[in-house]
């Protein structure tokens, strides 16, 4: 292990470091405070397998591919599939073996890596770029195959990472097997061959050990969670680039990174990447410099008009003297020049390196300037990462609703994080796992902090969590808050054992309502200090409001058919005859947006102009989350799965094929694959307007 400014002489050893990286062993607490593992629901039978890819003569990927739903956190919810990708480099002086997959990809991942790995039995060094505990199963495997009498295998790991290792991994395994390097910013591990890996540290609160790695000779980024899809369509690079898989880039930024965005900021700031076949930096550069700056880019343009892969231009590369060099991470006006992004779920990024980082950046900046003007702090820890999938999907209902979230693993902060995250919001959420029927001492320490800090009162707030046989956490914190006077967005959130989509629907549903209130509030406030009001909408707003769309109710369904909601929609309109399409306006803000992703399916009942009212006032009446909206109304089952009022006029079954944002709302189209008219005489309800700023 080299850092640039430190001699071996002056290097701390690895006892010394591993002292350091106890100071924050509160997270391996909660796992300790466990004696048995709650029963898991019934695991959703997939179709895996595990792929060998060679990315150039001395790297290849090893591909754990799932394609059906994974998981059962919102994350996974496009039902698009996964994968889980390592990586392996191959030098002279050890191979390295980057990231390990999923439990569920364990075995067979071991296996391929045994067939494919050119020294498999003397594998040197294991570099960790995010561990979880369902992630620990891989490495137990992967000790197995080290043989007796071999040196160890040395693991290049953050601190967070070092405390899961030590805290699930069995000690003998450990000390036979492993030789645990802590790694600092800076750090670089030389392979040989011109590969000098260097490590970018990229923690977030929901991956604190996050770790990046970048190979400066065939110009890889390895990201483990950055720039990751939840995707397997059968290719295993970008084929297609932003047009084909930007819906699931964005889906899971938004699921996993928006509501870290501060920190997803400072990672794209150590991480300049520039793409392989991007103009040229000149920064610092003069004279000769800027020549050779220039006939290196147009080396590369050219290798970029061959379209070649990945091992041949960097052959080419190489054979001319290696231009455009990957700037060591963190040099000031120095790109990180990058031939791949490779993440860890998803596919290979070749053909997108610019366009993705440039959306990556847009996006964060987005999610930066919402928690500007509106934050809510989402409070909690998690044992299992069933009370995280609460949390995450709780994120994305307060983010939908245009609020933005500052996410607080309480495990990992501190006291002063605390209470700065409660300084800043406007509302606050708390989640908890119980244990042996209490709530684990970081919660304990977080929930204190929170009732003593003067900012806190009179924010709203909103408890929930997960448990195996009772759930006394959330009643203590629901009970805490209340005596402290504090009022609650939404009523708490009991998940018993892991949630189910119904449930993480009442969660989205629940994030979505705080948020509502907090913008009413502060709507509030933005009225009481105006000097004078609008009368009347502007010309503008009028004429828009002349615009009339038929009245209708949009119903949609999960896939599998445990989350159900319904909408009044009035911006309806048809799009296509062949296929027969049509489109539907629905609010970011509206419970029923997450139910209408691309290949959901919904029912469309077209009002007629004689009941509209009693279905208008029924549905536009506030709900809980989960309740159900149709009330008393009749109703039947489409054969889609969704709900049909039996008093329309006509209804239509669609599938969502594409999504367009529009501002504030999600523009959709559908085709229609059946549909009947139930009343031939009555004519169709229309919705009329005076102005085009509200419904």
């Amino acid at each position: 292990l080299r850092r640039p400014s430190q001699t071996a002489s002056s290097a701390t050893t690895l006892p010394q470091r591993n002292a350091e990286g106890k100071q924050r062993q509160r997270a391996v607490g909660v796992r300790a405070a466990v004696t048995q593992q709650p029963p898991e629901a019934p695991a959703v039978k997939e179709e895996k397998d595990v792929q060998v890819v060679r990315l150039t003569d001395d790297t290849f990927t090893l591909r754990g591919r799932c394609y059906e739903r994974f998981k059962f956190e919102v994350e996974y919810g496009l039902r698009a599939g996964t994968t889980e990708n390592s990586y392996v480099i191959e030098g002279p002086e050890g191979a390295a073996l980057i990231d390990v997959p999923d439990r569920a990809f364990a075995r067979a991942f071991v296996d391929a890596f045994v067939r494919e790995a050119k020294d498999a039995e003397h594998l040197a060094y294991l570099i960790i770029g995010h561990l979880s505990p369902k992630r620990v199963d891989s490495v137990i495997q992967l000790a197995k195959t080290h043989p007796a009498g071999e040196p160890p295998i040395k693991v290049f790991l953050s601190n967070p990472a070092h405390q899961t290792l030590t805290s699930l991994v069995p000690a003998d395994i450990l000390e036979a097997t492993f030789d645990l390097q802590i790694v600092r910013a800076g750090d670089t591990l030389d392979l040989g061959g011109g590969h000098q890996l260097q490590f970018i540290l990229t923690p977030t609160p929901r991956w604190p050990d996050g770790l990046t790695t970048y190979d400066p000779k065939t110009q890889l980024l390895f990201t483990n969670k950055l720039f990751s899809a939840h995707v397997c369509m059968g290719e295993d690079f970008d084929v297609g680039g932003i047009e084909a898989y930007d819906m699931h880039w964005r889906y899971f930024y938004d699921c996993m990174l928006a509501p870290v965005a501060k920190q997803v900021d400072a990672a794209l700031k150590k991480l300049p990447v520039a793409a392989q076949f991007a103009p040229p930096c000149y920064a610092g550069k003069t004279g000769l410099d800027v020549v050779k700056a220039d006939v290196g880019f147009i080396f590369s343009r050219l290798l970029s008009a061959l379209n070649l892969d990945i091992n041949t231009a960097t052959n080419l590369r190489l054979s001319v003297g290696g231009s455009r060099k990957g700037a060591m991470p963190g040099v000031a006006g120095e790109p990180l020049v990058t031939a791949a992004i490779c993440p860890l779920h998803g596919p290979i990024i070749r053909n997108s390196v610019t366009e993705l980082v440039r959306e990556y950046k847009l996006w964060t900046d987005e999610k930066i300037r919402q928690a500007e003007e509106a934050t809510v702090a989402v409070f909690y820890a998690s044992a299992y990462g069933n009370t995280s999938a609460l949390a995450q999907a709780i994120s994305r209902g307060l983010l939908r609703a245009g609020v933005g979230v500052e996410t607080i693993n309480c495990e990992m902060a501190t006291v002063a994080e605390l209470q700065s995250a409660i300084q800043r919001c406007c509302g606050f959420v708390v989640g908890s796992p119980t244990l042996g029927g209490h709530m684990p001492t970081p919660m304990k320490e977080a929930l204190g902090v929170i009732l003593n800090e003067p900012a806190a009162k009179g924010k709203p707030t909103g408890v929930f969590g997960s448990f195996g046989w009772s759930g006394e956490a959330v009643d203590e914190m629901e009970q805490l808050l209340k005596d402290g006077g504090f009022s609650f967005g939404f009523p708490p959130i009991r998940c018993k054992f892991k949630p189910t989509e119904g449930m993480l629907q009442i969660c989205e549903e629940s994030g979505r309502d705080l948020a509502r209130e907090i913008r009413k509030g502060k709507a509030k406030q933005r009225s009481t200090s105006a000097k004078s009001a609008v009368v009347s909408g502007s010309g503008v707003e009028q004429a828009v409001g002349r615009v009339v769309g038929s009245l209708c109710v949009v119903s949609a369904i999960s896939g599998d058919r445990d989350a159900q909601s319904a909408m009044l929609a009035s911006w309806v309109s048809q799009a296509s005859f062949n296929p027969p399409g049509v489109t539907v306006a629905v609010a970011k803000e509206r419970a029923l947006e997450s139910l209408v992703l691309v290949g959901g399916k919904f029912a469309l009942s077209v009002l007629g102009d004689k009941n509209a009212g009693a279905v208008s006032k029924q549905l536009l009446k506030p709900f809980q989350p989960g309740e159900p909206r149709f009330g008393d109304l009749p109703t039947k089952q489409a054969s889609n799965g969704a709900t049909i009022l039996a008093d329309a006029i006509s209804y239509l079954e669609c599938t969502v094929q594409t999504r367009m944002e529009s501002g504030d709302h999600w523009v959709i189209y559908a085709t229609v694959d059946s549909g009947d008219v139930l009343d031939e005489k009555t004519l169709t309800a229309l919705h009329h307007r005076k102005s085009g700023s509200r419904y």
